[in-house]
């Protein structure tokens, strides 16, 4: 079913009355700021869709913010679902407002976070690794056995580089260092890595394959890339708050389309470098990307929805801000399940089991952290032992039921168990 597009004339005959009462009468489909295609499947007749349709774009065009992508004007209004995502990430996620403690920030399961939005953004553009496996590769650290698990190692190089990145201000050669070292050494010849587009053979498809838009000539990349810089330099400066530049950063890469291929990935390693760049410290353990693989399809259409809006951002930008909002929910509940399964787990495990001190060494690694794997590798220089020792360790934890072995490779990792129920049916079937 194609994309309904909206109008280009609007009604200009309703009085001031008139719009205020249908604003009052639709005033919900308002709030949830409903495209026309989606007005249109709620309202047959056409005469009463349009003014409908008119008042609510007076309405939004009287209210909007106005900023400058790829030299066409975009707008943004701040609905109540973007202001309540920006409340709950100044609270939640800015500064240590959220953020892992010392402690927890050491730990295996930071470590796993990361690596879930590494894992949720490649299987986004297409990567049929299954998670369990992904999260071997990436705990292991073995070499990519193929171009499916090459995405997810550049991802988790890209999301490694923007927890190091500096404070100062963004530039093109940013943008191209990120692409690279998401992209390189998955198919070079496909992803061009670092480098922008050489052709115009790039459009965005509506639903049943129409030509929603044809990115910009390739010629004028580079300048494009460096205004958006400069844009978000504008906006910094004049108080616009972080996420709403994080998503406008996010919608402008789609929008460019500068690479042949790896646009999305870099996309969201944007969003997540300007969080992390103005003091959110909190997103380098919150995955986005999981919601948004979820969600793939309202994802596609609400960059499709400010394609055919005169690119109103406003439906981009509230579905990441309702895609946000979740992940940030989820990872504070994850970190208090940990904190409370974590005193569970150990509790038990000193009532009910004698271990070498070696051992408790090891299960105090693994207990801090339920559901972690762990590595020879890993634990030899967590705790600065052999090698062997550490292999000898972790087998006879295995042995006693307290970690689970997992064949990768050539090699092993353990996972710990994920929680006191788990631990004691591992028991049960030893």
């Amino acid at each position: 079913m194609r994309l309904r597009r909206p109008p280009k004339q609007l009604l200009d005959t309703q009085t001031h009355a008139e719009t205020v009462e249908l604003l009052s009468r639709y005033a919900e489909w308002d709030m949830r700021y409903l495209h026309f295609d989606e007005l249109s499947r709620r309202i047959r007749d056409a005469d009463e869709r349009l003014a409908v349709w008119s008042a609510l774009k007076f309405k939004r065009q009287s209210s909007a913010q106005h900023f400058v992508i790829a030299s066409q004007e975009v707008s943004c209004n701040f609905t109540a679902k973007i202001n309540a995502a920006i409340s709950l990430v100044d609270r939640m996620t800015f500064a240590r407002n959220g953020e892992p403690t010392d402690e927890d920030a050491a730990s295996y399961l930071m470590s796993q976070l990361i690596m879930e939005e590494a894992i949720s953004s490649s299987q986004l553009e297409g990567a049929a690794t299954t998670s369990r496996v992904a999260m071997e590769l990436l705990a292991v650290g073995r070499e990519p056995r193929n171009e499916d698990e090459s995405m997810i190692m550049g991802n988790w190089r890209l999301m490694q580089h923007i927890a190091a990145m500096g404070e100062g201000p963004l530039t093109r050669a940013d943008i191209l260092h990120m692409h690279h070292i998401a992209c390189s050494g998955i198919n070079d010849e496909k992803y061009r890595p670092g480098e922008v587009r050489s052709n115009n053979d790039v459009f965005v498809a509506g639903r049943d394959g129409e030509i929603i838009h044809q990115p910009p000539d390739y010629a004028a990349l580079n300048g494009m890339l460096d205004a958006l810089c400069a844009e978000v330099e504008f906006l910094e400066q004049q108080g616009t708050h972080p996420l709403l530049v994080a998503c406008i950063l996010h919608f402008a890469i789609g929008y460019i389309h500068p690479f042949n291929d790896g646009n999305g990935r870099t996309a969201r390693g944007l969003f997540y470098h300007h969080l992390i760049r103005r003091g959110y410290h909190a997103f380098r353990y919150i995955s986005i990307s999981k919601l948004l693989k979820a969600a793939a399809v309202k994802y596609g259409m609400s960059y499709l929805y400010s394609e055919t809006d005169e690119l109103d951002l406003t439906y981009f930008v509230q579905f990441q801000c309702e895609v946000v909002m979740r992940a940030v929910h989820a990872f504070t509940e994850q970190i208090t399940t940990l904190h409370q399964e974590r005193a569970r787990l150990v509790h038990w495990v000193e009532e009910n089991m004698s271990l070498a001190k070696g051992e408790l060494d090891i299960m105090a690694i693994a207990l801090h952290a339920p559901g972690s794997l762990l590595s020879a590798a890993g634990v030899k220089a967590r705790l600065g032992i052999a090698d062997n020792t550490a292999r000898s360790r972790l087998k006879n934890l295995a042995d006693q039921g307290l970690l689970r072995p997992i064949k990768e490779g050539k090699g092993t990792v353990y996972q710990a168990p994920v929680s006191l129920w788990k631990l004691k049916e591992w028991l049960k079937k030893r």
